[in-house]
């Protein structure tokens, strides 16, 4: 152990030429170093921004840390088993503000090799240099090292919760290196032995099942069972005063002959509240176990309720770490945070397999990850759960998606990743959404039962290894009997934008004669180049349903039968395009909306939706197919999350806060939201019936959030706004509300009473640590109109009154209502290098989205002056300020060109 000062420890590349002639040593020679240092300069490499050169190769790691969450930092020691391809002097590695005090390599034979280490980038490239060469072949790396605990929840990072520290990792995408020096990149799979040395009144946390703990006076060595080949990014730890609840065990079956234990982690305290997170867990291991075809790959599974995260959750191997709201809940929980802890669960399970057991072999191919995770999450939970209606939510994620996707700064899902912004860039919604929506219709064109199998042959045969996208859809079209389908899910996963599908249909002796033209589709504004695909189509009418893989060239095709004047160009959803049809067709699609299916319902709205915003239909049939909606739909067709969905309150809201509609016609617009689902929530009723099924509970809680927000109906806020303030003043221990309705009470309550309520509602947000409150807290204050009540609140997002990893609720809500969004970029610019400091440079990738609901050019030009001067230091941010800066523009150009008709349409329709 050794004692070295903190500072900086990142060197300027700039400054390189004055150090060791690396690119003599990264090529292994051994001529004299030149004197000159231009010449020195000329033959150094270009720094590895993206995938490490291949001459080392990481084999297997010994990690050795000492860990007191009560300091400001720790110690390591890190062995590295290590294969050299070739006679090397230096070779790049990863260390990101690492105090290394040692640095030697050790071979098979001969004595030790003292080296040089130095971060030569501030990503974390480092360099390990040496006076002489090393040998080709097997050798071990050893450095002694410190460094601080982060505080911006990346690394390996320091939490105070009520009182108590704690430590927690959060790895991925590339800070492991923050924690030891490593090779961090997923195609560097390996196993690791883990020791952690921390004080003895804390619990310690790993990967796997302890092998041995070992009493050091005031100190514990705990020792792990080594793990199974993994990549850096999926290591965990979690040090601290943690209570751990037993789970019990998910029995051996036909995929696997041992038990696999189960445990809860969680702050001091709170364990007990964890019960019902963990009772959905064996539940869930088991559907995934029953679809792949395969037993869990890991030792054990801990589930840890993590104070403060960055993430939502993360799939470390057998421990994952999740934020505290999706596990911490009471009885009385709502019923929205119950769904979203098995929705989440199920997608980290997921990951045990996809991610876990087949990792990608590089970054541009994580969509495999997260695509797949956010596909599967929905099955498993439909499987544990059928009576909370999960059916639609990959649908729902699909349909929204295609607002981002139809950007001309859009992404295709297998991206080329060649920087750290490459890497930042790689988890957004094309990644989970996009690619969950491609997975799902590729599933619904070979058929459910098959596609699981070419699932379980994937898993197979890359199990414990790595694979690229090739690999997967290799292994999907052989098993399926389908090659023709590798062109077409290359069509979609190699290139971005979304397929238009023009449809025409005339009646013939022989049916209904389809002729399906294929373009881009393209919003009013938007320029996109012309591209092709072949697409999975699935049309039905008059009973019948046919599917073929479409051409760039059109299609021709015939559906049997008498002609069918309910023909549906996109059945249930399944396929990732949009349709326009010619106006009389659509006018037939919106009479026959009552009796559609729920999935073609929400299919319906989106594409009348997305044909007005394109110019291919009047703004009229936008009202008028939410008018033939309203009695008959549910839950799913309301739905908002505020971040990712464009469904139908989403629509409305879209309309109101960026200015779209005048007074006028905002005040029309809230007269037909009363007028046309009024109606539907008092016959549902505020209070919940005994034994409701739940998809009555969640269209209650959509309807009460339209009427509140959209519909300011008097009627609705009210009574919710009274029993908001009775909530409040028990102290949360009374509501006569369902759970599901207190977030918009509390909403209510900031419309009717404005600041004495606001400050009552503040006071109860600073006395609590329940994230949920909090972020329900935050919501309804978003809704504030009182400037002082606004920036009292964002006053407080600078101290730990609202931790750092709930600044993302302040953004996500404040930033979506006209008077709060004003008052949040005010804030956020002067009080800029505060928040850096408290998000760091590497997590402000998201904060041009402060502007995404800016419909004018002050708003688009103030977000690129603001950010502009700012890309180089801020990772992640260009290409969401390219997004938002192009979001704008969409919307000025649509205001433009359908601002006075929308206005109009609405007018006529209240």
């Amino acid at each position: 152990m050794f004692r070295v000062p903190f500072g900086d420890p990142m060197i300027s590349p700039r400054l390189l030429v004055s150090l060791l002639a690396l690119a003599l040593a990264l090529t292994g020679c051994s001529r004299n170093v030149p004197e000159s240092a231009n010449a020195a300069a000329a033959k150094v490499p270009p720094l590895p921004l993206a995938m490490l050169p291949r001459d080392v190769v990481p084999m297997h790691y010994r990690l050795a840390l000492t860990v007191d969450p009560e300091r400001e930092g720790f110690t390591g020691h890190a062995e590295t088993d290590v294969t050299f391809s070739k006679p090397l002097r230096a070779f790049f590695l990863h260390g990101q503000e690492l105090q290394v005090g040692r640095v030697a390599v050790r071979t098979g034979s001969g004595p030790e090799v003292t080296g040089r280490y130095l971060q030569v980038h501030d990503s974390g490239i480092a360099t390990v240099s040496f006076d002489q060469a090393l040998r080709a072949g097997p050798a071990t790396l050893v450095v002694d090292y410190r460094a601080r605990f982060n505080r911006s929840l990346s690394g390996l990072y320091k939490v105070i919760s009520r009182g108590d520290s704690y430590a927690f990792t959060q790895f991925e995408n590339t800070d492991a290196r923050r924690a030891f020096p490593s090779f961090d990149e997923p195609g560097f799979k390996t196993p690791f032995d883990v020791t952690i040395i921390a004080p003895s009144a804390d619990k310690v946390i790993a990967n796997t099942p302890v092998l041995s703990r070992t009493e050091q006076g005031s100190m514990t060595k705990w020792v792990f069972e080594p793990t199974k080949p993994l990549p850096t990014y999926l290591i965990a730890l979690a040090v601290g005063p943690l209570d751990l609840v037993d789970a019990g065990d998910v029995p051996p079956n036909q995929y696997r002959r041992y038990p696999v234990h189960l445990r809860g982690v969680a702050a001091r305290g709170l364990g007990p509240k964890l019960k019902y997170a963990l009772s959905l867990t064996p539940a869930v291991v088991t559907a995934l176990e029953n679809y792949y075809h395969t037993g869990y790959p890991f030792q054990k599974l801990d589930t840890l309720a993590v104070p403060d995260f960055s993430a939502g959750a993360m799939e470390n191997a057998g421990a994952i770490t999740y934020r505290e709201q999706l596990l911490l809940m009471d009885d009385n929980a709502p019923l929205e945070q119950r769904r979203q802890s098995l929705t989440v669960q199920a997608h980290e399970i997921a990951h045990q397999w996809f991610g876990d057991l087949v990792t990608p072999r590089w970054w541009d191919d994580i969509w495999l990850n997260e695509s797949f995770a956010t596909w599967m999450e929905y099955k498993a939970a439909q499987a544990v759960r059928p009576d909370q209606d999960y059916a639609r939510d990959t649908l729902i994620g699909s349909l929204g998606v295609m607002r981002l996707d139809e950007l001309p700064s859009a992404r295709r899902i297998h991206n080329p990743v060649n920087t750290p912004d490459d890497i930042d860039n790689a988890f957004d919604d094309i990644t989970y959404s996009k690619g969950s929506a491609v997975l799902s219709m590729f599933e619904s064109f070979v058929g459910p039962q098959e596609f699981q199998k070419g699932i379980h042959a994937y898993l197979t045969k890359y199990s414990y290894g790595t694979a690229t996208a090739e690999d997967f859809i290799g292994t999907i079209a052989q098993v399926t009997g389908h090659p023709e389908i590798v062109l077409a899910f290359r069509n979609f996963i190699d290139q971005p934008h979304i397929p238009l599908l023009e449809t025409k249909a005339a009646c013939t002796g022989a049916g209904t004669s389809l002729d399906v033209r294929e373009t881009v589709y393209r919003p009013i504004g938007v320029i996109l180049p012309e591209q092709h695909w072949h697409v999975p189509v699935c049309i039905e009418g008059g009973g019948n349903k046919l599917c073929r893989l479409s051409n760039p060239r059109g299609i021709q095709l015939t559906l049997p039968g008498t002609c069918a004047a309910d023909l549906f160009p996109n059945v249930g959803g399944a396929g990732y395009y949009r349709f326009t049809v010619p106006e009389d067709h659509w006018q037939t699609l919106l009479h026959s909306a009552p009796s559609l299916s729920a999935a073609d319902q929400l299919t319906l709205f989106h594409n009348v939706n997305a044909a007005v915003r394109a110019g291919l239909a009047p703004a009229a049939d936008l009202y008028a197919v939410i008018a033939q909606l309203a009695p008959a739909s549910d839950w799913g067709l309301l739905y908002t999350d505020r971040h990712s969905t464009f469904d139908l309150i989403d629509a409305l809201h879209d309309l109101r806060v960026t200015g779209v509609l005048t007074a006028g016609g905002l005040a029309a617009q809230q007269q037909f939201v009363r007028r046309y689902f009024g109606p539907r929530l008092r016959q549902l009723g505020l209070l919940a019936r005994e034994g409701e099924p739940a998809s009555d509970a969640m269209l209650r809680a959509q309807l009460a959030q339209l009427l509140v927000d959209e519909g300011r109906d008097p009627a609705v806020i009210a009574p919710l706004a009274k029993a908001a303030r009775a909530y409040l003043e028990s102290a949360r221990k009374q509501s006569s509300l369902p759970p599901e309705l207190r977030q918009e009470a509390l909403r209510a309550g900031v419309i009717a009473e404005s600041t004495p309520f606001e400050n009552l509602l503040i006071e109860a947000m600073q006395k609590s640590d329940d994230e949920y409150f909090i972020q329900s807290a935050i919501y309804a204050l978003a809704g504030a109109e009182d400037r002082g009540t606004l920036d009292h609140v964002l006053a407080l997002a600078l101290t730990p009154q609202i931790r750092t990893g709930d600044l993302r609720y302040v953004q996500r809500y404040f930033g979506a209502e006209p008077s709060a969004k004003q008052a949040l970029w005010a804030w956020f610019q002067a009080n800029f290098p505060a928040i850096e400091r408290r998000l760091s440079r590497y997590g402000m990738g998201a904060t041009p989205d402060i502007q995404k609901f800016g419909c004018d050019e002050a708003s688009k030009a103030g977000l690129h002056n603001f950010f502009g001067p700012k890309l180089r230091e801020l990772e992640g941010v260009p290409r969401v300020l390219q997004e938002n800066e192009e979001r704008i523009g969409r919307c000025m150009a649509f205001k433009a060109a359908k601002g006075a008709e929308l206005n109009a349409a609405v007018m006529a329709a209240r």
